[in-house]
């Protein structure tokens, strides 16, 4: 049996019928560097959904935090870091590329992300916010205040923190969108992947993205190793741990390219919704 034709029919049966009155609801889980956001970006992109990337209002109260002098690894700060994320102001602006009709290339979406009306796109993917985000997630009031912000856009697509406009659908990514953010998500999927293929992505991801000034001196080792301490964070904290949907179908993609996975979740996506989506 084929990998699609598997996914296919778990999914038929894990997906149950839900409300119409709101927009088609795609969750993706999975930890660090599983291919998450390249995921539901082009996910996104293919079906004209709006995109949410949740870990990024964590990244962005850890970046404020941070900005501060507030050291998120102090457990005395927790009250501080809460306050932060209940007052900050943060909006999300998903840039889809044009595709021409003579290509069928994937050009991965790009968003830019605002704390407090300013564009902290790269300084939220610094090393630096990415070694205390985790922990920052972790602290139950600091979950509650981002979750509600979450919430309502999941709820009406409604982005009024956003520039985006609301669609007839959306994709959100993180770590506990299908068991709390969207428990009653139309589509949940959870990736997984070797531990060796995500610390190459994300030390990819960190080069890239020129944020960190150490980054080319990294190594894949480095790497792997703080992916393994904040899988173990996510895991373990008390609230809202990093765990699989009882409803969700796990899709592993270390062998899979990037088209191979957006192919198999968009096409449950058209099943599901029972009709065709042109622009492929």
């Amino acid at each position: 049996m084929s990998l699609l034709l598997s996914f296919r029919l778990a999914i038929s049966r894990a997906h149950s019928t839900s409300a119409k009155k709101r927009p088609f609801q795609v969750a993706i889980d999975g930890p660090a560097a599983s291919g998450k956001s390249t995921t539901a970006k082009m996910v996104a992109q293919r079906l004209g959904f709006d995109y949410i990337d949740t870990g990024a209002f964590y990244r962005c109260v850890t970046l404020a935090a941070l900005s501060k002098g507030i050291n998120p690894s102090d457990p005395t700060n927790t009250d501080k870091i809460a306050s932060i994320a209940e007052e900050a102001r943060i909006g999300l602006e998903t840039v889809f590329p044009e595709r021409t009709t003579s290509s069928k290339s994937f050009l991965l979406p790009t968003t830019r992300v605002y704390l407090n009306s300013f564009d902290v796109s790269l300084e939220i993917r610094t090393g630096q916010v990415s070694k205390h985000v985790s922990v920052v997630a972790a602290i139950g009031a600091v979950r509650e205040a981002v979750l509600d912000k979450v919430r309502s856009i999941g709820a009406n697509n409604n982005l009024t923190d956003s520039i985006a406009k609301a669609k007839d659908g959306l994709v959100m990514d993180g770590r506990d969108i299908g068991t709390v953010v969207l428990p009653s998500a139309d589509l949940k999927i959870f990736l997984v992947a070797d531990g060796q293929v995500r610390a190459e992505r994300r030390l990819q991801e960190l080069i890239k993205n020129g944020a960190d000034p150490v980054s080319g001196e990294l190594q894949v080792e480095d790497v792997r190793k703080d992916l393994e301490r904040r899988d173990e964070l996510d895991r373990t904290r008390k609230v809202s741990p990093l765990k699989k949907a009882i409803d969700a179908v796990e899709l592993d993609t270390s062998e899979l390219t990037i088209e191979d996975q957006v192919d198999i979740i968009v096409s449950q996506v058209q099943s599901l919704r029972g009709k065709h989506v042109i622009n492929k």
